[in-house]
């Protein structure tokens, strides 16, 4: 069955798959911090980050709604599992990381040229 807003909702609401996003949020977040000072809008970046590090429960529950309609997400089954009584997804661990990277600036709401 296809993914729709329903499915991809549900594991945006899903506690098991936001402690998998605070992991990601944060790992992505400690890389923008150790990125090279001339990258475009480094400073705004790293602050933004400093941000999610220290606050990434809240970071989570904000962006899973909005970040489980992305393409590495939406594309990727999204079903129920009964043994663990959770919403997964067949979004790697990598994908995921890969899709906040990209979208990082437009989460931090930077604007880059």
């Amino acid at each position: 069955m296809a993914n729709d807003s329903y499915t991809q909702q549900a594991l945006a609401a899903d506690p098991n798959f936001q402690i998998r996003l605070k992991s990601i949020l944060s790992n992505v977040a400690w890389q923008v911090i150790g990125e090279a000072t001339n990258v475009p809008k480094h400073t705004e970046r790293e602050a933004f980050a400093r941000n999610v590090i220290s606050n990434v429960e809240h970071y989570a529950r904000q962006f899973a709604p909005w970040l489980v309609t992305r393409t590495n997400l939406f594309a990727a089954a999204t079903s129920y599992s009964f043994p663990a009584s959770a919403v997964v997804t067949a979004a790697t661990d990598a994908a995921i990381e890969s899709q906040v990277a990209t979208d990082w600036n437009d989460i931090a709401g930077i604007d880059v040229p």
